[in-house]
């Protein structure tokens, strides 16, 4: 088993020649959409280059076939690249098996036209006697058609760790983790798919891989005392800080990018809950001294690089609880927001109310509040992106269940999963995915637009709805209480070093501390900021005295929330 976090020596090689590869094709930057360059097109090259490219291309698939052995995927085909699509992404879940379960085109267009109808937006509703007739991949496939919703997520490798086809990939076919392959025949629905310009997303489960785990017991999570770690439902799971399992779910999602899906979805891709019991009993051969997050957030950059050839976006699924947490504490799974927003295209927090206890955000019961969940959760979130530079874009998954098994549930009807997106929508929030594993969806969810409020925003505020003096407040008390986390948040990228950590040891070492303040005024200048007067208590180390001060702090809008930009304070 391989220890290192990435091989340089056996990687370097082959992304040189990628590049290289990518370069004679493509004018534009990886990330780029649609933007194929016409000076080197491959069908436009001459016969002679076209030729080159074709050897140069076969003496690097000679060589990567050597290095990646077992793990081996085909680079897309000359001439035959997939073009990058980027969508607002409205999106339903399926299983493979749903997806792998056929459909008519005919009864496709019968479902649509009878939503269409009952949602009043045309014509009268057909005979309702084939509705029974329909199945659950045709009535999604109509929503895609008769709705907003414009995206289908589909398991490639599920939560039991088996892989949905046929794979020409050796290491899955040694392990046989496609041994079911209900999506064999996945071409006619990926045809579909691009034909309707349905974005097509590969859920993708990770370290969750009770399978492999069973298969392979050493690249498990290990047990101290010997043998394999399980968690409290009984499921193994390998282990994310080894790079022999990060080859082989970057090897399944070549494949699926290969097989025409525009963007891989990373699932669990964390630890196992629970941390505090496992700990002290487990080991993570591969460790080396990171701390879980830090692991995470080398997978997904791992897996980024290896997924540039193949120009597909890349997602993670987060717990719903990591807008709120802090530095993966205190759950110690391997997710902080932040390492995995700014590795990936977009970040899917999974948001359902069912899922938050008793307490969280004021609630005795959050399943009955799915609106406000998803509000206070999504605020959040908002504010955690706006401390990044460039950070993934934010894609909820909400609530598409009842959850039964909640003291006090209430029934997830469409009006109610409507509100959730409704409380997205406000935001400015316009990706969401519905969640239900029996992969059953009420069509009336997706007309909601009526029912958003275009001025929930008050004059004045930001869009965490916080006047500049409320965001001031929030401020001053972080810098009081030494709460640095708040004060990362509220300062503004430029006046702050971008990493966390450092940005805390740089603040430690202040020599002006805040021990009391009063906020005296509080005024709007010529170029929309504001700059408000704060009579404080100031203590200087250096100085070693506290004095009282009048000082002048200064709010400035950044990515739509409000920040402040402290003031030096000096001591004679």
């Amino acid at each position: 088993m391989e220890k290192n976090i990435l091989n340089k020596k056996i990687l370097l090689p082959v992304i040189i020649l990628i590049l290289a590869i990518a370069v004679a094709i493509y004018a534009v930057n990886a990330g780029k959409t649609k933007s194929v360059s016409k000076e080197v097109s491959f069908s436009e090259m001459s016969e002679a280059q076209k030729a080159k490219l074709i050897k140069d291309r076969e003496e690097l698939e000679k060589q990567r076939k050597e290095q990646l052995g077992e793990f081996y995927v085909a680079l897309p085909e000359l001439g035959k690249e997939h073009e990058k699509t980027t969508v607002k992404a409205k999106a339903l879940y399926l299983s493979a098996n749903v997806a792998g379960s056929g459909f008519s085109e005919e009864n496709v267009d019968y479902y649509a036209k009878y939503i269409l109808a009952i949602s009043g937006q045309s014509g009268e509703a057909p005979d309702s006697s084939r509705l029974n007739q329909i199945n659950k991949l045709e009535k999604a496939l109509a929503i895609c058609k008769s709705t907003e919703i414009n995206a289908l997520v589909i398991d490639v490798k599920n939560d039991d760790g088996l892989v949905a086809w046929n794979s020409n990939i050796a290491a899955v076919n040694n392990v046989h983790s496609n041994w079911s392959s209900p999506l064999k025949n996945y071409e006619k629905l990926m045809e579909y798919l691009k034909k309707n310009n349905i974005y097509s997303i590969a859920r993708i489960v990770t370290f969750k891989d009770p399978y492999f785990a069973k298969q392979m017991t050493a690249h498990a999570i290990q047990l101290k005392s010997g043998g394999v770690y399980k968690d409290k439902a009984g499921n193994a799971w390998v282990n994310p800080f080894d790079q022999y399992i990060w080859k082989y779910l970057v090897a399944i999602s070549e494949e699926a990018a290969l097989r025409g899906f525009d963007e891989i979805q990373y699932d669990y891709v964390r630890f196992p809950d629970g941390a505090k019991t496992y700990n002290p009993i487990t080991e993570f051969p591969g460790r080396n001294g990171l701390d879980k997050d830090e692991g995470i957030e080398a997978f997904l950059k791992y897996a980024s690089n290896e997924l540039k050839p193949y120009n597909v976006n890349m997602s993670a699924d987060v717990f719903g609880i990591i807008t709120h947490s802090w530095d993966d504490k205190p759950e110690d799974i391997g997710q902080t927001w932040r390492k995995i927003a700014n590795n990936v295209n977009y970040i899917c927090p999974m948001i359902y109310p069912s899922h938050y206890g008793s307490g969280n955000y004021g609630f005795a019961v959050p399943d009955q509040h799915p609106y406000e969940i998803l509000r206070m959760s999504v605020m959040e979130a908002i504010e955690r992106n706006a401390a990044q530079n460039n950070p993934a874009i934010i894609r909820p998954w909400i609530q598409g269940f009842t959850a039964t098994w909640v003291n006090g549930h209430i029934t997830y009807d469409a009006k109610t999963m409507a509100s959730q997106i409704v409380a997205c929508a406000e935001l400015g929030v316009d990706e969401y995915i519905v969640w239900s594993a029996s992969n059953s969806y009420d069509p009336m969810t997706f007309f909601y637009q009526d029912k958003v409020n275009k001025n929930i925003r008050k004059a004045g505020e930001d869009i965490l709805a916080r006047t500049p003096e409320a965001a001031l407040m929030k401020y001053l008390d972080a810098e009081k209480s030494k709460r640095y986390s708040t004060l990362y948040l509220l300062t503004p990228l430029g006046s702050r070093n971008a990493d966390y950590d450092a940005f805390v040891t740089e603040t430690e070492k202040k020599d002006v501390t805040l021990k009391s303040y009063g906020l005296a005024g509080i005024e709007k200048d010529s170029d929309g900021t504001f700059t408000a007067t704060v009579k404080g208590s100031y203590s200087s180390a250096s100085a070693g005295k506290t004095a009282e001060k009048e000082v002048k702090y200064k709010i400035v809008l950044e990515k739509d929330v409000y920040k402040i930009v402290e003031p030096e304070i000096k001591f004679e």
